[in-house]
């Protein structure tokens, strides 16, 4: 968790870097409040094991007005409750993918060899999203289906909204591990959360699974936290973690949700 003091800090405005709060630390967990890019520019070279993360789609929709729509209008279902706007998504996609294209050439970057990525996507974020992540250097290795079952949205004529897709990669080969994996490629596991904290919060039973893919011993990041619920899953299984937030709001829920995870 050292700082780095590579050429890519020069890269990061000050005034920019500046607005982030100091992270918020805990046992074995740190939490920041500022943008992905500026937070990830500080973290050394190599010294992360695995990203898994929820990252903003920048869709939601087909075309480019309803693209560009509040998270709230987009993503909330009838009758559920309005929760914050969450940043990064309401975006051109010219727009949405200059920053993410930032956010992955940082990950490359602080990733160790054998690092692992998890990038949750939809299907009209999919190509987009696996061209970033591979175009920076990641290897692609497949990807993961999450299986919403019937309590998805149906679509009137058409096929119900029953699955998102988690691009999975690695930084070069993966590391040997004396017990290894081996994850299901189909994840079946209700959309259903309890309190529901963020407007497209995953289900902590969903992240426990995909934590399973770290290595043992490696320091996750998600630069997307959310409300944290990566953290709180990274926490469980005993893994250290640092999470990142732009939205203040969900970084007060998610800093919360992490210090209760530890106790």
């Amino acid at each position: 968790m050292a700082a780095n003091n590579s050429d890519s800090d020069t890269m990061i405005c000050e005034a920019c870097k500046r607005k982030q709060t100091a992270a918020v630390n805990g046992n074995g967990w740190k939490a920041y409040h500022g943008k992905s890019e500026h937070v990830l520019s500080d973290l050394a070279d190599g010294s992360v094991g695995a990203v898994i993360t929820d990252p903003p789609y920048g869709t939601g929709a087909n075309g480019v007005t309803a693209r560009t729509a509040s998270t709230s209008t987009k993503y909330r279902t009838t009758g559920a409750a309005e929760l914050p706007e969450f940043a990064g998504d309401s975006l051109l996609p010219e727009a949405w993918s200059a920053m993410m294209s930032k956010v992955w050439r940082e990950c490359y970057r602080v990733c160790g060899e054998g690092a692992v990525v998890l990038a949750f996507c939809d299907w009209r974020a999919f190509h987009p999203m696996l061209t970033q992540i591979t175009s920076v250097g990641f290897k692609s290795r497949g990807v993961v289906v999450w299986n919403k079952g019937r309590g998805a949205r149906p679509t009137k004529n058409g096929f119900r909204a029953q699955s998102e897709f988690i691009i999975y990669a690695s930084k070069g080969k993966l590391r040997e591990r004396p017990n290894p994996f081996y994850g299901d490629g189909v994840i079946n596991c209700t959309t259903k959360v309890n309190n529901k904290r963020h407007t497209t919060e995953k289900p902590l039973q969903l992240m426990a699974e995909l934590i399973k893919c770290a290595a043992p011993g490696a320091l996750i990041v998600d630069p997307f936290q959310g409300s944290g619920t990566t953290g709180e899953a990274a926490i469980a299984a005993g893994y250290e973690f640092i999470g990142i937030e732009e939205t203040e709001a969900y970084h007060k829920i998610a800093t919360e949700r992490l210090r209760n995870a530890e106790r």
